[in-house]
């Protein structure tokens, strides 16, 4: 059982061929920096991330990926903000197999009797102008994330591809997409750009 539930992590781990910003659900104040490492399905190896904030209202982001795995920036600017509930806006881009864009809307809420504590949901949509097929995909879905104490946080979404992709109502079959046009698998075995695991984010 231990042998098999590693075999599917380390499948995650080659087959989530897309990347997206770690984020800092608590906005950062002009000259504040922080620095991560992200683990996650979309990525080989681990990222490191930078941030800094740019006003009390903006930050960038920096990720190096080994080898270029999630390399990627990103702008984060806060749209809203009332007492403990901040709504951001974030533009990235991605460097990766299936290189993206994207965009995404936050709905952060803090506690302020537990500082570094966040909870957010979220919308984002990301479009991958030329994939690992040569062919473009537009995704759009939803995330949550919860960041504790300033040390540690984890994020789940999924965006699926509404045009190319699989029919969003076999989203959990375990059967390949059947539309040979987007194939969801290269001829190397590593998902397309029109593959569910392209659209998950862990």
């Amino acid at each position: 059982m231990q042998k098999l539930i590693l075999i599917l992590v380390v499948l995650l781990l080659l087959w989530g061929c897309a990347s997206h910003p770690t984020i800092s659900p608590i906005p950062l104040k002009e000259g504040e920096t922080y620095s991560a490492v992200t683990f996650s399905v979309e990525n080989i190896l681990p990222v490191f991330v930078y941030r800094k904030g740019l006003s009390d209202v903006s930050d960038v982001g920096f990720r190096i990926g080994l080898p270029i795995y999630g390399t990627g920036i990103d702008y984060s600017r806060t749209v809203f903000q009332r007492g403990e509930f901040y709504d951001i806006i974030n533009f990235g881009f991605s460097l990766t197999p299936n290189s993206n864009f994207d965009m995404t809307y936050y709905s952060v809420r803090t506690f302020p009797k537990k500082p570094g504590n966040a909870f957010y949901t979220g919308f984002r949509a990301m479009y991958i102008p030329n994939g690992i097929n040569d062919k473009e995909s537009m995704r759009v879905g939803a995330l949550a994330g919860l960041r504790i104490n300033n040390k540690v946080g984890v994020e789940l979404g999924y965006f699926h591809d509404l045009d190319k992709g699989q029919p969003i109502e076999k989203i959990f079959s375990m059967k390949p997409e059947d539309d040979s046009r987007y194939p969801a698998i290269t001829d190397s075995g590593l998902p397309s750009e029109h593959s569910r695991l392209v659209g998950l984010t862990l």
